[in-house]
C-alpha cells in the first residue's frame, strides 16, 4: 500500500487476465479430455480436485436435494435470500426488451424478435466462501428472459455443498444443479456429457482456470466475460470518513489476495488518514489473505483536481466505483467507464453484492471500457425478419446490384436482377 500519482497509475496498471502458460496448458488438457471421454474424464477431475468419493450419480443433484437444503436453513437465512431475490428480480424485470415491428417508407416490413437462449450454464464459485448471492445474480435474469433450461454448477468441498447456495437455487427455480467446479465444469457445459447437457452459453465468475476455460472455449460456447479479481475505486474528499473508506477497501480485498483497491483524492491529508485506518484494520483483522491484497494491490492516488480524478477513474474503469459525495449530473457526464457506480457515503458497494438489486457480475480489469454488468439481455438474442415487397425491390435493386458488382460478386447482383418486378 502506497500513495502514488496519476502518472504512476498510467504506467504501472497491469492486466490480471493474462494467463500463465502452465494454467493455459492444464486447461487445454482438461478440455480435450472432457471432449473425448465425457463423464469418465469429468469424474476423474471431480475426484482429484473436489471429492475423492464422488460418483457420477451424486454429481447431479435432485429437486428434492435442493428442497432439503432450503428447509435446513434458518428463518433469517430464508428472509434474507427472499428479500435479495425480490429486489434483484424487480430491478431486472425493467431490463427485458419487447419484440417489435415497423414499416419503412418503401413499405418494407421489419420484425425484430427477442428470444431466450435455449440452454445456459451458470458457474458459481466455491473457493474461499460460498456464494448464494451469485446464484441469485445469474439465475434471476435467466429466468426473467425465460430461458427453458437453466443449469448450475458449483464445486463441493469433500462432497459437501453449501445449503445456502442450494437454497438460493431452489428459490430461483434453477432446472438442474451439478456438484462440479473448475475448468472441467466449463468444458462439460461446452461439449456436453452423458450426465450434463450441452449449454449454449456460460455465465458467472471463477478462478483463473475457469476464466481460461471460458476463453479457450469461446466459439464452441458463448461466454459472458472472463472475470479477473475484484476491484473497487473510491473517490473521496477531505470531508469523507477515512474509517468508512478503509472498510470499503477491505470489503473488496477480502474477496481475493489479488483483489485491486484504489482510493483517489485531492487531499493528501485524507489519504494519510485512510492509510493509517487500513493498516490498523488489517493488523487486527482475522480475515485470511487480506494483508496480501492490501500489501500488493492497494493504491492511494493523490490527484491534482476533479478533472484528473475523472481521467484516472475512466482509465482504471473499475468493477466498482464508490463516490463519497452527493449525486450530481456532473457525474453522469464525466464517469464513463465503470461496472457499477455507488454514490454517497451511505451506499457501500456491499449493498450491490447482495440486496440493492443491481447485478454484481461486473466487468473487471478495464473491460468496463467495452462491456457492461450482467443483464437480462445477455440471456437473450434477437432475430430480424425482413418482408420485402415490389415497391422496395423496384427502388433498391439497381443500387444493390451496382454495389455487388463493385465488390466483384456477380452472383449477388444476378440474384437480385433475376426477380421480376411488377409494374
Amino acid at each position: 500500500m502506497k500513495i502514488v500519482n496519476k502518472n504512476w497509475i498510467l504506467s504501472n496498471l497491469k492486466s490480471s487476465l493474462q494467463t500463465s502458460s502452465s494454467v493455459s496448458s492444464t486447461v487445454k488438457s482438461i478440455i480435450e479430455d472432457i471432449k473425448k471421454n465425457g463423464d469418465k474424464a469429468l469424474l476423474k477431475y471431480v475426484k482429484k480436485f473436489e471429492n475423492s468419493k464422488a460418483t457420477i450419480k451424486n454429481i447431479k443433484l435432485s429437486k428434492q436435494d435442493l428442497k432439503r437444503a432450503y428447509n435446513s436453513i434458518s428463518r433469517q437465512d430464508k428472509e434474507a435470500l427472499k428479500l435479495a431475490y425480490k429486489r434483484i428480480h424487480y430491478y431486472h424485470t425493467k431490463q427485458k426488451k419487447p419484440s417489435y415491428s415497423y414499416k419503412d417508407q418503401l413499405d418494407t416490413k421489419f420484425y425484430v424478435q427477442w428470444n431466450p437462449i435455449d440452454n445456459v450454464g451458470l458457474y458459481i464459485p466455491g473457493g474461499m466462501a460460498s456464494y448464494p448471492s451469485t446464484v441469485l445474480m445469474t439465475s434471476i435474469p435467466a429466468k426473467i428472459a425465460k430461458v427453458p433450461n437453466v443449469m448450475l454448477c458449483v464445486p463441493s468441498k469433500n462432497g459437501i455443498t453449501s445449503n445456502l447456495t442450494l437454497a438460493a437455487a431452489y428459490i430461483c427455480g434453477v432446472d438442474q444443479v451439478y456438484n462440479i467446479g473448475g475448468a472441467q465444469a466449463i468444458a462439460a457445459f461446452a461439449h456436453g456429457t452423458k450426465t450434463i447437457k450441452k449449454a449454449d452459453k456460460v455465465f458467472g465468475p471463477g478462478n483463473q482456470f475457469v476464466a481460461e476455460a471460458k476463453k479457450q472455449l469461446f466459439g464452441t460456447i458463448g461466454i459472458d466475460l472472463p472475470a479477473g479479481p475484484s476491484e473497487v475505486l473510491v473517490i473521496a474528499n477531505n470531508k469523507s470518513n477515512p474509517n468508512w473508506i478503509a472498510y470499503d477497501v477491505l470489503a473488496q480485498a477480502e474477496h481475493d489476495p489479488n483483489a485491486k483497491t484504489y482510493v483517489v483524492s485531492t487531499s493528501k491529508n485524507l489519504l494519510e488518514k485512510v492509510k493509517k485506518e487500513i493498516s490498523s484494520l488489517v493488523q487486527n483483522s482475522k480475515i485470511q489473505n487480506i494483508d496480501q491484497s492490501i500489501k500488493n494491490h492497494c493504491f492511494l492516488i493523490l490527484s491534482q483536481g476533479k478533472k484528473e480524478i475523472y481521467e484516472i477513474s475512466n482509465f482504471i474503469a473499475p468493477e466498482h466505483l464508490h463516490i463519497h459525495s452527493k449525486f450530481s449530473k456532473d457525474l453522469l457526464k464525466n464517469i464513463i467507464h465503470a461496472g457499477s457506480v455507488f454514490v454517497g457515503e451511505k451506499a457501500p458497494v456491499a449493498l450491490g453484492d447482495y440486496t440493492i438489486g443491481t447485478n454484481h457480475v461486473l466487468p473487471t480489469d478495464q473491460t468496463a471500457k467495452f462491456a457492461s454488468g450482467l443483464s437480462v439481455d445477455d440471456f437473450m438474442k434477437k432475430t430480424v425478419f425482413i418482408d420485402v415487397g415490389d415497391k422496395t425491390l423496384k427502388k433498391i435493386s439497381k443500387p444493390t446490384s451496382h454495389l455487388a458488382r463493385k465488390e466483384g460478386l456477380e452472383a449477388h447482383a444476378l440474384s437480385v436482377e433475376i426477380r421480376k418486378i411488377k409494374t
